[in-house]
This record gives C-alpha cells, sequence and structure tokens, in this order.
C-alpha cells in the first residue's frame, strides 16, 4: 500500500508540472498627452453666412454633431415631397447658433421669397430668435445641386416684433 501511495504522489507531481499559472497581461501605459477630438464628418460643411443687426459676425462652417446640434437638409428629389428645409448650427462669435431655412410648395432648384420660403436664426438657449415674416425682404437660392446657394432676408426679433438682423451668403449643406 505504501508503494501504491508514493506511486500516486510520483504521478501527480509529474502531472501537475505541465499546468501553469494563467498570463496576466499588463495594461498599456497611459496616453502622456491628451488625444485632441476629431471633427464629425458633417463638420466639412462649409458656411459663409454674415448677421448683421442685433448679432454681428460670421458663420463659417457647422458645429460637429451633439444631441442638440445635428445639421441636416432635405437635399436631393426634395421636389417629390413638395418641401425643403435645412437645418444648420455654427459659430457665431463665440456662441452656436442655430439656422432653419424652409421652403413650402418646392418646386427644384432656384429662387424662393417669402411667405413661400422662410428663415429662422436662434440661440441654443431660446434666449433670442428672429425670423423672417411676409413684411421682410427674403430670398433663398437653391443650386442645382439642391445642397448649396444663397441667402438674404431680413428678420423681426420675434421677443420685441422689430426688424432687428440681416442674414446674408452663402450656405451648403450634405445628405
Amino acid at each position: 500500500m505504501r508503494f501504491a501511495g508514493i506511486a500516486v504522489l510520483a504521478l501527480l507531481t509529474v502531472g501537475c508540472s505541465g499546468v501553469r499559472a494563467p498570463r496576466v497581461e499588463t495594461p498599456p501605459p497611459a496616453p502622456t498627452s491628451t488625444p485632441s477630438p476629431s471633427a464629425s464628418p458633417v463638420a466639412v460643411w462649409e458656411e459663409d453666412l454674415n448677421f448683421s443687426g442685433e448679432l454681428n459676425g460670421a458663420m463659417k462652417a457647422v458645429v460637429p454633431v451633439d444631441s442638440t446640434t445635428r445639421s441636416e437638409c432635405t437635399g436631393h428629389n426634395s421636389k417629390t415631397a413638395g418641401a425643403w428645409a435645412s437645418r444648420l448650427f455654427g459659430f457665431v462669435g463665440s456662441d452656436v447658433y442655430g439656422v432653419l431655412f424652409t421652403v413650402a410648395k418646392y418646386r427644384g432648384p432656384g429662387s424662393y421669397s417669402g411667405p413661400q420660403f422662410t428663415v429662422q436664426v436662434h440661440r441654443l438657449d431660446g434666449s433670442a430668435v428672429w425670423q423672417s415674416s411676409g413684411a421682410n425682404q427674403a430670398i433663398l437660392t437653391v443650386g442645382d445641386d439642391e445642397e448649396s446657394g444663397s441667402v438674404d432676408s431680413a428678420l423681426t426679433n420675434l421677443s420685441t416684433n422689430q426688424p432687428a438682423l440681416q442674414l446674408r451668403g452663402n450656405w451648403s449643406c450634405r445628405t
């Protein structure tokens, strides 16, 4: 019996000698500098919108997308739906503003004026809103690609109901 106990012990020793502890990998070192955020694909939308009056400055590009600043447009083939719209968000000075263009009874590329065309400019927090109205001049030109064009519009401050903002320039969007 003693011999059998020694044989079992020898087999266990030899059999377990090939078992290794699991390997634990060392995590990579922490980065030495903070990576730069990459721009959203939508950030390539170039704008050349100039604001004067109660808001002065220019919007040169849209901001990267987040839950409150999703720039978009209906673009190509909007004629079949009978409406065209674009919503742009970008910096004017140090604040982000939204610009909303809408065309009712859209018939394809060309020029549109009020009341068929309306434009609204607003601060993200809603503390300031301007909009074109029947009494204001508002002209939007939609290019052949339906993703670019120009605007020239007088807007009314919706709090005071007084003409207070001029918007002129070129816009672009991507669908």
